[in-house]
């Protein structure tokens, strides 16, 4: 588990290549020097944080920091720790170390060719910059996720790396639906973007610390409203609409004195700003044919049609995607971009507001309701381990009960299409290395086989 982690970061080409850099949990190598120091938490064998070692506020802030976004059984170990790194006793308690090294002779200002906290450092434009790194076993699906500190111990901002096709994607996605929904209506918060790049062949993608004293959205709660600036049915689609050139560019915007400048925002020409629309969160009414998200489905069902791995699967999708098209193409549905993954932990609570993260499946022109039937599907699946039958259960009775503002006539229709949805999700990310999430995978067959 830790050595994966240290070749996605750390050792991203072979020794053998020429590759300068070392990571060693004993003795430095010789002729190399320490760039960077890391405690492991709570062992090399059991691994689920690294404490970066660059002095004591840093270290105790990387543990305490936004602990309010996480669970008791989290919070209380990880504030003793960042106690006892207070007062100098967190090394005395945590003795393993992972030590960072690159050759004596490499200058430094070559670092950021090597080490991405040096890059981060050098494209952030701050003068010091420590990274604390989260620990999970191997997934293809997983970016790694860095919280990043000055040198007071005070956040930069939060970094996930895109370093294979799925997770690239995500990055980019992420990226793209923040610097367009930064301006959001009413009490919701969007993490500004910092930073979009890439760094050797990884896709990087930093956003703006959250408020310190923020706290976690309780699931039991119930979903929050989901944002929307109002609807305008008689508007053209988002990619239809022009761009006045007297608008300014998220890298126009004005930056608080207290954060670091945004860089390499990415303003793609497939996803342009909305302007003729009441925000970014408009929706409109259109043809199920003609929506955005219908058309990428059936997109990715044409890969599937061809994929000679998954028979049983392209048959399915191909037999609901001509079903639906044939009876429902015609059907008008409001659609938004949604958030597309609206659960409780991609959300915290500060001073009356909701703060909002994790952007990576977001898009534009999405049935209104996904996000509400996602929340339901997610807190059955993850949050409480249910099943798979029983969250489409809960999608559907959602879809009946919940949908106030859809006509009754179609809210079966829209739970059909979003189930749809997550499983030509679960296989995209799966035909791009990510391999087949398990919770939906073989049982999402046996549902499809239901009409």
């Amino acid at each position: 588990m830790l050595r994966a982690l240290v070749e996605r970061l750390w050792l991203p080409e072979p020794e053998s290549s020429g590759w300068p850099v070392r990571v060693t949990s004993g003795d430095v190598p010789v002729g190399h020097r320490v760039v960077e120091r890391y405690a492991v938490v709570p062992s090399p064998e059991r691994p689920r944080f690294l404490v970066p070692l660059d002095g004591r506020a840093v270290a105790a802030g990387s543990l305490t920091h936004y602990n309010g976004l996480r669970w008791a059984r989290l919070r209380v170990p990880r504030t003793v720790l960042g106690t006892g790194f207070r007062t100098g006793l967190g090394p005395l308690l945590l003795r393993h170390r992972l030590l960072v090294c690159v050759p004596e002779e490499l200058p430094s200002d070559e670092l950021g060719d090597y080490l991405l906290s040096a890059h981060l450092q050098r494209v952030l434009g701050v003068p010091r910059l420590a990274l604390g790194v989260g620990v999970r076993p191997p997934d293809p699906n997983l970016k790694p996720t860095l919280q990043l500190f000055g040198a007071d111990g005070a956040p930069v901002g939060y970094a996930k790396v895109g370093w294979n096709p799925a997770t690239r994607e995500m990055t980019r996605r992420e990226a793209a639906a923040i610097a367009a929904v930064t301006e959001t209506p009413g009490h919701v918060r969007v993490p500004r973007l910092l930073h979009h790049g890439s760094w050797r062949d990884y896709d990087l993608t930093v956003t703006a610390p959250l408020p310190l004293r923020i706290r976690r959205y309780r699931a039991e709660d119930g979903p929050p409203p989901v944002p929307y600036d109002g609807v305008s049915p008689d508007q053209p689609t988002p990619t239809d609409l022009p761009v006045p050139p007297d608008q300014p560019t998220p890298t126009d915007l004005p930056v608080p004195p207290d954060q670091p400048t945004p860089t390499n925002l990415p303003v793609p020409p497939s996803q342009p700003t909305p302007t003729g629309l009441p925000g970014p969160f408009a929706a409109r009414t259109t043809k199920l044919a003609d929506a955005g998200f219908w058309r990428a489905l059936r997109a990715e069902a044409a890969v599937l049609a061809a994929d000679a791995e998954e028979p049983r699967l392209a048959a399915l999708i191909g037999a609901h995607c001509d079903e639906l098209e044939r009876e429902h193409g015609g059907t008008p549905l409001l659609v938004a971009r949604w958030h597309g993954d609206w659960v409780p932990w991609n959300m915290g609570r500060h001073a009356g507001d909701l703060y909002v993260f994790d952007w990576e499946h977001s898009a534009e022109e999405a049935p209104v309701g996904f996000d509400l039937l996602h929340w339901r599907f997610q807190v059955a699946l993850v949050l409480r381990g249910r099943p798979l039958a029983e969250a489409v259960a809960a999608v559907r009775t959602a879809a009946a009960d919940e949908l106030a503002t859809v006509p009754p006539d179609h809210r079966r229709l829209l739970a059909r299409l979003y189930l749809l949805e997550m499983f030509m999700r679960t296989y995209h990310l799966k035909r791009l290395g990510g391999g087949w999430n398990p919770a939906l995978h073989p049982a999402m067959l046996e549902v499809l086989e239901e009409r």
